[in-house]
Formats: structure tokens, C-alpha cells, sequence
């Protein structure tokens, strides 16, 4: 069943962006290892994503591994490694049936081997796939984007600064073929963007849980978008401009 009004229905995003945070902090409160947590929440991210998607949320992007996450233990990260890689050989299935297509952003030659290939082979057999669109941010950081973009147009010898606007740059950005989000949800109560999407959030909503990554259930996800309906979005406008459109 719905939970959402039509009207609600109609105001949910279109893309949500998640920082899932605390999967290790939530496994040694109860006396297990980290990784445990990390398996806990790679479950956590099926329930998540399948939500969205009986909610007709187009765009899911889960900030799954960040460039500063290299310095964890090497024991840690080489797990995190392996799960990614079951997770996408356990539900390449899934996406081909549900017409789902992965995308990833970061700096994928920081990947051990085997995981970049898995992500690799996953994006190019998903790509014909158009309804549904998962983005995996790995080994990922918004500043290292923003320089890569900037080389990218150095390269590109086409500059007309005083014609060069947003549109423009953002096309350099790996996130080039995604709609900006419009929610932004932060696990853990944590209140911190960390080096996620830094330009592309610029007007998203944000959404702090004080929820551990593998406890935010589906009940919580969809309390998230339940606040983000009722929000008035306003991009620097007035309340009455807002209203005078309506």
C-alpha cells in the first residue's frame, strides 16, 4: 500500500541521495566486528533501493565508499571490497528484471581489481536499462570531482568565460547525466555533507537520522520522505513568490 497521499505522491523527489553512515559503529555496540555492520547494511541497501523504487523515485545514489575511506584498516576496506562485489553478482539479476541501471561515480582505478571489474562489467551490461537508475559513489570525493572537471574544460580549449554559466560546468561533472538531488539523507545523526556532491546539492533538502545505516529500515525511509513532502522548497525565493505561482 501507498503511504502517500496523491498529492504527497506527487512531491516526492525525484532523486535521493544517501550518506549511509554508522554500519561499524552499529556492529561494535553490539560486540561485532565492523564488517559486520557492513554487511548488515549492504542488506539494508536492497530494502532502501526496492522502496524507492515502488515509489517511483527514479534516481537513488548511495555514497558507498569516499577517497578518504582509503585510510581505513586494510582488513576493513578488502571486506568492504568483497561485499561490493556480491552484491553486485547477487542482484545483477534483479536489475536486468526490474529494468534498473547501475551507474557509478568516483575514481574507480582506486578499486582493487576484481571490484572495478565487477562494477564495470555491472554498468555495462545495465546500461540499456531506462526506468530505474542506481549511481554507486566509490572511492569517491566531491573537491578531487570539482579539480578533474576543472582539467577536464582546460583540456577541452573551448572556454568563453564570459559566456561560461553553470549548465556548462556541470557538464563536466561525472554526475553530467543525473538530475541534481533533491533530497539528501544522512545516517547516524551526523550532520555533515563529507566531501559528498558538494556542488550538485547546492539547494537539495537534507534529512539527518540519528539511525545507524543498517536500522534505517524501510518505516524510516519513507518518515524521511514523509518530512521532505511537507517542506516548502524555495531556491532563494520568497514564501509569497512561492505562493503566487501555486
Amino acid at each position: 500500500m501507498n503511504p502517500f497521499t496523491a498529492e504527497e505522491t506527487l512531491k516526492l523527489p525525484k532523486h535521493v541521495a544517501i550518506i549511509m553512515d554508522g554500519n561499524g559503529r552499529w556492529a561494535q555496540a553490539r560486540g561485532k566486528p565492523r564488517l559486520f555492520g557492513h554487511r548488515n547494511g549492504v542488506e539494508n541497501v536492497r530494502s532502501v533501493v526496492n522502496t524507492a523504487r515502488e515509489l517511483g523515485i527514479p534516481y537513488v545514489t548511495l555514497y558507498a565508499f569516499s577517497q578518504e575511506n582509503q585510510s581505513r584498516p586494510v582488513a576493513e576496506k578488502s571486506g568492504l571490497m568483497k561485499l561490493l562485489e556480491e552484491f553486485l553478482k547477487l542482484e545483477l539479476k534483479s536489475m536486468m528484471k526490474d529494468g534498473i541501471r547501475l551507474r557509478a561515480i568516483g575514481d574507480l582505478d582506486g578499486l582493487p581489481p576484481f571490484a572495478k571489474k565487477a562494477v564495470e562489467e555491472t554498468i555495462e551490461q545495465t546500461r540499456g536499462n531506462k526506468d530505474w537508475n542506481l549511481t554507486l559513489a566509490l572511492n569517491y570525493g566531491s573537491r578531487q570531482e570539482v579539480i578533474s572537471a576543472v582539467k577536464s574544460i582546460i583540456k577541452s580549449n573551448d572556454i568563453k568565460p564570459e559566456a561560461f554559466k553553470w549548465d556548462d560546468f556541470s557538464q563536466h561533472l561525472q554526475t553530467k547525466d543525473l538530475p541534481d538531488p533533491d533530497l539528501i539523507i544522512r545516517t547516524s545523526g551526523e550532520f555533515r555533507l563529507s566531501n559528498f556532491l558538494l556542488l550538485q546539492a547546492a539547494y537539495a533538502e537534507i534529512f539527518v537520522s540519528p539511525l545507524h545505516w543498517p536500522e534505517f529500515n524501510r518505516g524510516a525511509f519513507i518518515g524521511s520522505l514523509k518530512d521532505y513532502v511537507h517542506r516548502e522548497r524555495r531556491f532563494g525565493k520568497t514564501h509569497e513568490q512561492i505562493a503566487s505561482v501555486t
